[in-house]
């Protein structure tokens, strides 16, 4: 799968336009087309900023050996029903800081999960916190010892 590939189906995938995804790099859509055409090529500071907007390393992005499933999550899905009634720690994007609580270091009970969202639960000076969290905003899932999947 060429980048410009990988360019296009990460873009349907986040259900971004040309305009759209053009606007959040800094670029103009006539740029980004020329990318999905593999005309030319993002330079790092550009491919750096699609990597993080897609959540994925530059590695996946510019290998041509790496290639990726964008319209089947029925793997996530099956992970995902794993996670349910596990404590694990969450780690999330730099840019989410509007929690009442550190949950970097606080175990969480996942109480439901799915594509969008994140259902935990956690304990807040003696009493049990129920929270609802944007998956997008999650960067990885720690499960506790002793409740590995």
């Amino acid at each position: 799968m060429t980048i410009g590939e990988k360019i296009i189906s990460l873009r349907k995938k986040y259900n971004f336009t040309q305009e759209k995804l053009a606007e959040k790099i800094d670029i103009s859509r006539q740029t980004l087309s020329s990318w999905e055409g593999d005309i030319t090529s993002p330079d790092l500071k550009q491919a750096s900023i699609l990597a993080k907007i897609f959540k994925i390393s530059l590695d996946e992005l510019v290998s041509n050996n790496v290639e990726f499933e964008c319209k089947d999550n029925l793997k996530n899905k099956q992970i995902f029903s794993k996670l349910i009634n596990k404590t694990a720690y969450l780690n999330f994007d730099d840019e989410f800081l509007d929690l009442d609580i550190n949950l970097f270091d606080t175990p969480v009970k996942i109480l439901s999960i799915n594509d969008d969202f994140i259902k935990i639960e956690y304990q807040k000076k003696k009493k049990i916190q129920i929270k609802l969290i944007d998956m997008d905003l999650i960067t990885s899932i720690k499960v506790i010892e002793g409740d590995d999947l």
